[in-house]
């Protein structure tokens, strides 16, 4: 079972490294498992590692809460769009609200594994 959770967060960890993350979501298609295998994954890995292993627990976490930012590919389009023009820009909260619904929904489920991470064992990947 490590060997699959590794695996698992191995192959994760290389489609972090070809994006970055932020608040704007990215598409669920990129993730190379479900993000339900990815959690277990990293819990299971947090769960097994030496009390020595800091960087490594803070690295999964980091991972754990960047899992949140993942979102249905038609969301991630959604808000991959760009207002075309200054007027869009300062309609975008009227014009935008599904966007900016969204985007509140993918910070509040980072803070969800921020919480998460602490209950499991007071682990934080923010220093």
């Amino acid at each position: 079972m490590l060997a699959l959770a590794t695996k698992v967060v191995t192959d994760y960890g290389k489609v972090l490294a070809q994006v970055q993350p932020g608040l704007h979501g990215l598409p669920e298609s990129l993730l190379p498992h479900s993000k339900t295998q990815i959690r277990n994954a990293i819990f299971m890995l947090l769960e097994n590692l030496e009390p020595e292993h800091t960087a490594l627990k803070e690295s999964l976490a980091r991972g754990y809460v960047y899992l949140a930012q993942f979102v249905p590919d038609a969301d991630a389009a959604m808000l991959a769009k760009e207002p075309a023009s200054a007027n869009e820009t300062a309609n975008l909260e009227v014009s935008n609200e599904p966007a900016m619904r969204l985007m509140n929904r993918i910070k509040l489920d980072m803070e969800r594994a921020l919480e998460e991470l602490h209950a499991f064992g007071g682990l934080s990947p923010v220093k």
